[in-house]
């Protein structure tokens, strides 16, 4: 009993501040203060900058000393920028429906938007900042790396980190509208032949070029020389490609869109090309929307076309990353998760 008042009581508390919350605002419980600074933001636009290192605690005490670290953890808890701006939910002021009280006054839930969907379906299958795995940190000089034999028990870890890595992708599959539609054939194929592009998406935009802790899409926090050891020859080209991708400066909205652009895509092999067309040519015209009438993205020069020039990269790198599982396979007495070996299957469908 204690512990379900205990729960009541934090349901009742701001996301972001830990204020007082009477209710939901662009999708999350949060403060009247917090709402104000998060619709603020969102509708001027606004950018700041952190004069710490971007991790100020924001509680009621201090939530306005850093306006940067405040605006992060308001989009990490999951508030969601294009209620703000396209006021979707009109009459309800930019919330998101409160969960009812009971059956009788459940109202029609209004349809959220595809780019809304897919943000919110990124933000819930990435690693929780605050819960990483820090326990295979092991901080190794460059100049040991040539010292350091490949062995079958890096081989290992390389695979069971891509093995534990596709769960959170299966599920960001299934939250993006019409998804679960498809034939479940399709369904598969798209699945196992974007994993190891969303992978190297994630990485990318997770961690910043040069970084020398890397946070893995499975929530795993390794030293760059680790990671470097494990991914093998992937490693440079995924470093290039972080290089290149760190260039565009995207944003949350027009990242989700190009992880679902990776993941829905006509393929060879599907039974129903036609339909997984049509739910790729909603997630591009949502993009497109974006780029054009938020005020940030018109400030960026050619972003649709940036954005979209990285698909076939993605595609490039994620054969160097069968390549390199290929190579594994073949060459280490490695064990071979199931899934591990329907992506190796899907190669053919490149």
């Amino acid at each position: 009993q204690q512990q379900q008042s205990q729960q009541q009581q934090l349901n009742t508390l701001c996301a972001v501040c830990g204020d007082n919350a009477a209710c939901q605002h662009y999708g999350v419980r949060t403060c009247e203060g917090c709402k104000g600074f998060f619709k603020r933001t969102v509708q001027k636009g606004s950018k700041y900058v952190c004069l710490g290192s971007k991790d100020c605690p924001v509680d009621k005490r201090r939530r306005n000393r850093c306006q940067f670290c405040r605006f992060q953890k308001c989009l990490a808890v999951g508030m969601v920028k294009e209620v703000v701006r396209t006021d979707n939910l009109k009459g309800r002021r930019g919330r998101l429906p409160s969960k009812p009280k009971s059956p009788q006054e459940s109202p029609p839930s209004p349809p959220i938007s595809t780019i809304t969907a897919l943000v919110r379906a990124h933000v819930d299958t990435c690693p929780d900042i605050s819960n990483l795995d820090l326990s295979q940190y092991c901080e190794i000089d460059e100049s040991c790396l040539s010292l350091i034999e490949s062995s079958p028990a890096y081989h290992q870890q390389f695979v069971d980190l891509i093995n534990t890595s596709t769960d959170p992708i299966r599920t960001f599959a299934e939250k993006i509208p019409g998804f679960n539609d498809l034939n479940k054939h399709d369904q598969d194929l798209l699945f196992y032949s974007s994993c190891l592009e969303i992978i190297a998406l994630r990485i990318a935009y997770q961690n910043k070029p040069g970084s020398k802790k890397i946070i893995l899409p499975n929530g795993v926090v390794l030293h760059r020389n680790q990671v470097k050891l494990l991914f093998g020859s992937w490693f440079n080209n995924l470093e290039m490609f972080s290089s290149r991708f760190a260039q565009i400066d995207i944003d949350i909205s027009a990242f989700a869109c190009l992880l679902g652009l990776s993941l829905i895509t006509v393929r060879h092999g599907l039974v129903d090309p036609i339909r997984v067309e049509g739910l790729q040519m909603k997630i591009i015209e949502s993009l497109r929307d974006h780029v054009t009438y938020n005020a940030e993205a018109q400030k960026k020069s050619h972003y649709f076309s940036s954005i979209l020039s990285k698909l076939p990269d993605l595609r490039s790198l994620s054969m160097d990353g069968l390549t390199h599982l290929h190579e594994i396979k073949l060459e280490s007495i490695v064990t071979i998760p199931e899934s591990i070996s329907r992506l190796l299957n899907n190669t053919l469908y490149f």
